[in-house]
Parts: structure tokens; sequence; C-alpha cells
């Protein structure tokens, strides 16, 4: 899973750096991006002569054959941008660009190519800026982190590809060429503790239900953090254990507890800034990890069961979150970190709708749909991370995240999105939009939705039999607030509801639903979709930079 030779090459003037004879031998293509044809052919003049054969030309990808003085090699990979200058551009413009490029440089055999801008963002006359800052200030490393991504295959095709002794095609270097002003190696580190991250993230969120079941991904997390010295990592297996300390998430995976193979696992991360004295928060992640999703006794039926392997991404983009916060160090905050791993079986000792189950802070909790198994399985980690934020003496205010592919609705409201909501103090303090600023420059867009009364409201109890209603019996794609009223009920059974603004105690909570940025939005043909990482990006640009 090694990424690439990374080099900045700071050269302003990109045809001076392409006719350098200290580039012979070093890279064996070129790709260079551009929004206007005209910066192309001024760049590559022999490009002229394809412009002059085909209107369409500069319209698509495509590898030019070029004399050997217009580049380290023959070959280039031209990548249009598309429009960058629209109101509602941004720099995912670069990404899908670089993943594109990246993929057809490979098809090519280029392993070591020179990348090059032909215009840059403030050569294309940009009439706008994001907050008062530039739209597009990241575009270098996300054009990286889009090329890399380009040459990353999962884990179970690496595995196959070592058993069958055929090698992935993969670059070996990548340079990149830059403005004297770029800090190459703080740059380096940045994108390359992303991709890492996202890697992680990738491995586990993208194979079948039985390489990545909840054993599995534990075995996968200790070859990743056993060795680790800045992250502590804590499995609980033991099923009474479970049972006692997550008793919402032992009621979803009963079912699973027939099959040795499928046992739940639990997994607490740790980390501690290396200097207390500059820490500015604490930060709580719960990822929900459910490797496979039958929906239970209220089982998906007419197909909705297919791509339910992805239901552990919110647990695998925490997991990478922690890699890349192992690469980087950051001093401002302490983060932990929850992975609720189970399987959502059918079978005869399945929890229904209808029973009663406490949760780990008391409350007494009516189950509506065993499909709505995602609240159930983090709400006790989130109990949890308020017992600990309560109990901690750091003067640092404590905030709180859930992370999960949660809610159809969230799919069907934001398709290509992830979104986040606030409680009143995480809001206060603009937690959600600092995801939302962050995603919107490094490529991982957030939407902002709202925590409103209608969310607590809807699961208050109807009866003395209960505290708070898990869930309605539709699916969340027919409910008002679909996406919103989940994170309410988490809220009350998890006791976060006791931490608003007005207690004295007050606790940030921010839910992240990643139905819809997990994955991509379409699939080739009858597979399912590739994931993406997501929100490790954006939750870097938030948090640790």
């Amino acid at each position: 899973m090694e990424l690439p030779k990374l080099n900045i090459l700071a050269q302003s003037d990109p045809k001076q750096l392409l006719a350098s004879q200290d580039l012979n031998g070093q890279y064996d293509g070129t790709i260079v991006f551009f929004s206007d044809k005209k910066a192309l052919t001024s760049l590559i003049p022999a490009a002229q002569i394809y412009a002059d054969m085909d209107q369409t030309f500069g319209e698509s990808i495509q590898v030019i054959v070029v004399p050997e003085n217009q580049g380290p090699s023959k070959r280039i990979v031209i990548a249009p941008l598309g429009s960058i200058n629209n109101d509602f551009d941004d720099v995912r413009r670069y990404k899908d660009a670089a993943f594109a490029a990246g993929k057809r440089a490979l098809k090519a055999g280029v392993t070591a190519p020179i990348v090059v801008f032909a215009d840059s963002p403030k050569e294309s006359n940009l009439g706008w800026t994001f907050d008062g800052e530039d739209d597009y200030k990241h575009y270098l490393e996300v054009t990286i982190l889009g090329l890399v991504e380009s040459a990353y295959e999962p884990i179970d095709v690496r595995e196959h590809a070592e058993r069958s002794k055929k090698p992935l095609q993969v670059f070996t270097q990548l340079g990149f060429s830059a403005s004297d002003q770029v800090q190459a190696e703080s740059l380096i580190q940045k994108v390359s503790a992303i991709e890492m991250g996202r890697r992680v993230s990738k491995d586990i969120g993208s194979p079948d239900p039985e390489r990545m079941s909840p054993i599995q991904v534990v075995k996968y997390l200790q070859e990743v953090f056993g060795k680790d010295p800045h992250i502590k990592m804590t499995v609980i297996d033991d099923i009474e254990a479970i049972k006692k300390e997550y008793p919402l998430a032992h009621a979803v995976t009963r079912a699973s507890l027939a099959v040795p193979r499928h046992h739940p696992r639990f997994v607490l991360f740790e980390y501690r800034s290396p200097d207390q004295s500059k820490v500015k928060e604490n930060l709580y992640f719960v990822g929900k990890g459910v490797t496979y999703d039958t929906g239970g006794a209220d089982i998906k039926c007419s197909g909705h069961m297919r791509g339910m392997s992805r239901d552990k991404c919110g647990a695998a983009a925490v997991a990478g979150f922690f890699k890349t916060i192992s690469m980087l160090q950051p001093e401002r905050v302490n983060v932990r970190a929850g992975l609720a791993l189970v399987r959502n079986s059918v079978g005869s000792d399945s929890y229904v709708s209808d029973e009663i189950i406490i949760s780990r802070n008391g409350t007494r909790v009516l189950v509506g749909n065993t499909d709505a198994e995602g609240r159930m399985v983090m709400t006790d980690l989130l109990c949890q991370f308020k017992e600990e934020a309560i109990a901690s003496t750091s003067t640092a205010p404590n905030f709180l995240f859930t992370v999960a592919t949660l809610t159809g609705h969230a799919l069907r409201a934001y398709n290509g999105y992830g979104i986040a909501l606030d409680n009143g103090f995480a809001r206060r303090h603009k937690m959600s939009k600092r995801i939302y600023d962050a995603g919107h420059v490094l490529a991982d867009p957030f939407e902002i939705s709202t925590f409103r009364r209608e969310d607590v409201e809807v699961v208050q109890p109807g009866r003395s039999s209960e505290d708070v209603v898990q869930a309605n019996d539709q699916p969340s794609t027919m409910t008002n607030r679909g996406h919103q009223y989940p994170a309410g009920f988490m809220l009350i059974a998890s006791g976060l509801d006791q931490h608003g603004l007005k207690d004295k105690k007050p606790i940030g909570f921010t839910h992240l639903d990643v139905a819809g940025s997990a994955e991509e939005m379409s699939a080739v043909g009858w597979s399912i979709p590739r994931v993406t990482g997501s929100p490790v990006a954006a939750l870097t640009g938030a948090f640790l930079l």
C-alpha cells in the first residue's frame, strides 16, 4: 500500500521545466492539465497539429505523441478540466481530471509522469471566491490526491494479484510543477497523510463482507496500528462484555452469534497530543461498522440488500482518519474513537420490532425497525464518550461525532455529498461549518443540515413502557426529516440531551451521515460503486491542519 515517490519541482514556467535536460531519464511521460485549449497549445506546440485535425481535440482525456524537446517523453496525456469559472464549479474539476488522467496514463504504460498545468486557476480569471478565500487554493494537493487515488487497488485486489503473481500497474514516482512559494515538504506530508488515511478507509470499506467481517477488520487494524507508537488501540471481543457495555449494539448482533466468524468486535482508539498545553479541543468519533446489513427481521427486499457490505464505511473512515492523525501528529487536539463492528444478520435470535432494550445510559428504547440498526450500534459508544467527556479534567471543550452511512434519505437528499448537523454547543463552535469549508477546498464536499425540535419530538415515548422510540416502520426515504431525526434518537438514548447549551457541562455533538459520499454516485454496469474514503480529507482539513 506504499505511495509513489512524490516530487515538487519548483519552476514557475512549465515550458522551461519540460525543456529541462535534468528531467531526462527520470520521467517516462507527461500529464498536462488545462482549462483553455490555447494554454495547452502554447505549452505544447505540437498539440496544435491535433487541434487542427480534430475540432473536438482537448475535450476529453487522450494520449498524444510529440517531439522529444516538448517533454521528458514523447507521450503526453492531455487532461481537460472543463469549466472552472461558473458559480457551481469547484476544485473537484481537478480531482476528477486527475483521477481520469492517472487511469489513462497507467493504461498507456506511463508509471513515472511529470505533471504540469498549462494554466493555473489564477490565470483562468476566476471571478469569485469562497467565504473570502480562494476556491482553488488547494488545487495542487487535490490534483496529487486524484492521481495517487487512480493507482489505488483495495486489499482484496492486491491479495489476488499476489496469489496469481500478476503485478499491478502503479506509479513509481510523480513529479509536479509548482511555484517557488510552495512549501514542498509540508505539502507532501499533508497529501501523503490524507491519502494513506483514505487507503486504510477503502481497504476496510471496499471488500466483501467475509473478507472484512468484524474479526477480519480487527486483524487488518492490528497490522496497521499494532506497532504505531502514536495510537493506542484496544479491542473488545468478549460477547458478555459487549452485551454489558453496549447493549443496543449487542441486540443488533444477536442473530450473528450463531456464526463464530461473524462475531462482533469493538475497537477503541486514542491519540494524545505530544504537548498537552497546546490542546484546544478534545474530539471523540464513533464509527458505524455494520459489515453486512440484511435489515434483520425487517429484511431488505426487492434488491435493496445489494451493496450493504459498504455499511461499514463510517467506521472505515474513522479508522482511516486515525492513520492520518498518526502521520501528522497534531498538537492542538486529543482524539478518541470507537468502532462498532457488527453484522446485522437475520435468524431465529434476531432482535425484532416492539422489543424494549435498555441502553448503556439506562434509557428504555422501543425498537420500531430492525433496519434502523446503525443508530443502535453507535448510541452506546456515544454514551461512553459522553461519560469520558464529563469525567475529563481537560479545560478544552469536548466534541462528539457519529460517522455513518446511516440513511437512504441522506442519499436521496444529497447524493454525492456528506451531511453534517450540530447540536447547539457544536453549532456555536461552527463544527459543521468547519467540515463544510474544509471539504469544499479539498474536494470532499459536505452539506450542512440542521437539528430541529421536530427531530427530538418525533421520537418521544407514546406510553409509559419506553423513554424513546428508535424509528417508525417506514424507510427513511419515506419519512419526513429521515436523515435528521436519527440524531435526535441518539441524543436522547445516549443522554447527550442533558448536556446542551443550557446545562452545566455542555458537550458538542455533530452527526455525519456519509451515505451519499462514501461511495461514488454510480456503478459500472451491474457492479457496485467504488468507495471513496470520505470524509477523511474533510475531517483532516477541519481539525488537523
